[in-house]
């Protein structure tokens, strides 16, 4: 009788697999990793690693190794959002202060707003579906929305009480930003009074 995959032979599969994948594995994602061949020996070995700290669970459906990918993380466990704001302007340059063990995204019908694990919090914003651009994928996987993109999310969700690493007006070199997409960004805003302190903040920096 062939014998399943042992737990060392896993385990050296899931760390062989991590690197790509951001430390972020689906339920799928281990059964294929495993392939014991059965579903309930699956369904018994990522319970064992689970219980030996190999993997954590985050959500019904998803784990993660140890110190995994926070970016690709938020993009697996809600395929709809983005890395915007703070992180999105950390990881570009933008921005000097890293908000280490943070990731903001945005995405359109956020419910959950916050998750947690034991290396990081992801902070999910919800936005309308129609201010839903400016957003790149990254090699990995991972959707990042570009420099003015981020800047004016950032600023949308300051306006309604969110608080982040930084200051998002006096701490953001706008001097860095395309001034042209900003404006062209800006022209889909359908509150008045947030495009008038957008513009207010931006001839004040320019």
């Amino acid at each position: 009788m062939k014998q399943g995959p042992t737990i060392a032979d896993v385990i050296e599969r899931i760390r062989g697999l991590s690197a790509s994948m951001g430390g972020v594995f689906s339920y799928g994602d281990l059964f294929n990793a495993i392939a014991s061949g059965s579903a309930i020996k699956n369904k018994r070995m990522i319970k064992r690693l689970t219980r030996e700290g190999v993997l954590f669970k985050v959500q019904r459906g998803y784990y993660v190794t140890k110190k995994p990918d926070l970016p690709s993380l938020a993009c697996r466990l809600k395929p709809s959002v983005y890395v915007s704001m703070d992180s999105a302007l950390a990881m570009n340059g933008i921005i000097g202060t890293v908000p280490e063990g943070t990731v903001s995204a945005v995405g359109p019908e956020i419910r959950k707003r916050t998750v947690e694990i034991p290396w990081g919090t992801i902070r999910f914003f919800s936005i309308k579906k129609y201010l839903i651009f400016g957003v790149s994928s990254l090699p990995n996987g991972v959707r990042i929305a570009d420099n003015e993109k981020a800047y004016l999310d950032m600023l949308y969700f300051h306006a309604k009480g969110a608080r982040f690493a930084i200051d998002p007006i006096h701490e953001v070199n706008v001097r860095k930003l395309n001034h042209k997409k900003l404006k062209k960004y800006l022209s889909f805003y359908r509150n008045p009074k947030f495009v008038r302190f957008v513009k207010g903040l931006a001839d004040e920096n320019t």
